[in-house]
């Protein structure tokens, strides 16, 4: 898989992957109305203004995409880590999610995830995430992760 950043033509594709990518999340919360699942490309485009998004390729191909930015307390939040339904279990969402975290400037790093998605949160902390807080937001339980960056000492 190539890593690199995304393109504003990217984004239609990405968009697309990421509704693919969020069906099965949907069906754990039939009763919510996920954000993955509704937003539109004007969104999407307003958040590639002010956010990293990346994009993995294979064969020319997009299979993955992930985005983040820094927030105003300086802890680099992670979100929308999404493969292709097609592709899983090659380790391309942590190769992404690596990638990330090396291009925000930030010590701390969260993201997020729904609390019965029990397959991020294994990956999240397998990934050295640890739980650190849980938000009710409409119908939905968000668990919060924080992971702070290995220092690099001389």
């Amino acid at each position: 898989m190539v890593i690199e950043p995304v393109v504003p033509d990217d984004l239609p594709a990405i968009l697309d992957l990421q509704r693919r990518a969020y069906t099965y999340e949907a069906a754990l919360y039939p009763e919510a109305t996920l954000p993955a699942m509704t937003q539109t490309l004007e969104e999407l485009q307003a958040e590639a203004e002010r956010q990293t998004l990346l994009k993995g390729t294979l064969n020319g191909r997009l299979i993955a995409s992930v985005r983040g930015f820094v927030d105003e307390a300086g802890v680099g939040q992670i979100g929308r880590l999404i493969v292709d339904p097609s592709e899983p279990g090659r380790g391309y969402g942590p190769r992404l999610l690596h990638a990330i975290e090396a291009t925000l400037p930030a010590p701390t790093l969260e993201l997020f995830t729904g609390e019965r998605s029990t397959r991020n949160l294994w990956l999240y902390e397998r990934l050295g995430y640890m739980r650190d807080r849980s938000e009710r937001h409409g119908d939905v339980t968000l668990i919060y992760l924080r992971k702070e960056k290995a220092k690099v000492t001389a």
